[in-house]
């Protein structure tokens, strides 16, 4: 038999904190689209239910009797029963946002972020009202010390003044804030700028206050001695993507590898050159024009989902890229060098993948092999993995 609803004030209590937890940033900045007071209904009980269970009624009427709710209120409701009259509690009503954040003991932390909203809505009109300020309500308004809130509120006030500065995160002339501190609070800094500045939501930080980056820098070796020649015997090279893209030199074969120590690891192979430590950042390598003009582009990978995704990403900015040793026998052959995979990737299109690939990549993405599986390229057998490489480069 389903029991009445017949709530006890804690029940009720946590009502009004799951209200509260979900609308109490929408009450700050946006106080006349709330409705109020807010009630929570507290029994459906009709006499037959009291009747049945009159002992179990009489003592949860006594429990609300006894329960002090503050600036909240009960209304009663009188019953004329066969079975005598009855007085219920019927409804907790919570008058505003200020008696809620009594009632839940949240008073204090509710006074500090109106007070705070108020100045920023003096300070910076544009988040009056605005969905940045009701996501930094709690973050920002209620956690951040009285230091840190200064130093936010001239922060933003100093990209409003200099919107164009051109200069560096690290150069930024504002008191009391350094690098790291903005760096802490990356996310809060650009979800208010972007606000402040009008700015989509796709835009960085550095887009919106027009700050200067650092060049994205790629590491490439040269693996053919022909052409360190030609850059004066260099072979390990590590420079801002536009400056190795004014290379005057033409690899006859360019290979990307996903990690460090394996295009540390190569030997010299005639006409080569390797990219390393890319990854999902394989697409800086699109506006290297000399690898489009190679006769050969490779990829390897590790064999994990973020692998495959970084092969696929490759495979759409060169379509001719052949992948090596990132098939279902180099996984299996080497199950003894297994790790798992903490975090798979989930967000990312495969169409480039070819057929043998993408059933690579489905079978560790559902299982089946093992839970998570993950092989690192440098845990494949060496003499095998050259094996390949060298093969497919000398074809």
């Amino acid at each position: 038999m389903t029991e009445p609803k017949r709530l006890t004030p804690q029940q009720a209590q946590s009502l009004v904190r799951k209200k509260w937890d979900t609308h109490h940033s929408n009450w700050l900045v946006s106080p006349l689209e709330a409705t109020w007071p807010f009630t929570v209904i507290l029994h459906e009980l009709t006499q037959k239910d009291v009747s049945s269970r009159l002992a179990d009624t009489r003592k949860w009427v006594q429990t609300w009797r006894a329960w002090d709710p503050g600036n909240c209120s009960v209304e009663w409701v009188s019953r004329r029963w066969s079975s005598g009259d009855q007085e219920l509690p019927t409804r907790l009503v919570v008058p505003s946002a200020e008696d809620a954040a009594a009632f839940l003991g949240q008073k204090a932390a509710w006074d500090l972020a109106k007070r705070r909203y108020a100045q920023w809505c003096e300070r910076f009109p544009q988040l009056t009202g605005s969905r940045a300020a009701a996501r930094q309500s709690d973050a920002v308004l209620v956690e951040y010390s009285d230091e840190d809130f200064q130093r936010l509120n001239s922060l933003l006030q100093w990209f409003l003044d200099y919107p164009r500065s051109g200069l560096y995160l690290r150069q930024l002339p504002v008191p009391d804030v350094d690098t790291k501190w903005v760096e802490k609070r990356r996310g809060t800094v650009a979800d208010l700028v972007r606000h402040l500045f009008d700015a989509p939501d796709t835009a960085s930080l550095h887009q919106v206050c027009g700050l200067l980056t650092e060049p994205s820098r790629i590491r490439v070796r040269v693996l053919c001695p022909k052409l360190r020649a030609q850059l004066g015997g260099l072979c390990d090279i590590e420079a801002p993507v536009v400056e190795l893209a004014s290379l005057l030199i033409r690899p006859r074969i360019c290979i990307v590898v996903e990690n460090q120590n394996t295009g540390i690891a190569l030997p010299d192979i005639a006409g080569a050159v390797v990219f390393m430590r890319l990854g999902l950042a394989v697409d800086q390598l699109d506006s290297i024009g000399w690898i489009r003009e190679a006769s050969l582009q490779v990829y390897w990978g590790d064999l994990d989902t973020h692998g495959f995704a970084a092969l696929a990403r490759a495979r759409r900015r060169f379509p001719a890229m052949v992948s090596i040793l990132m098939t279902e026998q180099a996984l299996l052959s080497h199950r003894s060098m297994w790790v798992r995979e903490e975090k798979p990737s989930k967000v990312e299109s495969f169409e480039s993948l070819s057929t043998a690939e993408f059933e690579v990549y489905e079978g560790i993405r559902t299982n089946r092999w093992g839970l998570q599986v993950r092989l690192e390229q440098e845990r494949i057998s060496w003499p095998i993995a050259m094996e390949n490489l060298l093969s497919i480069c000398s074809a």
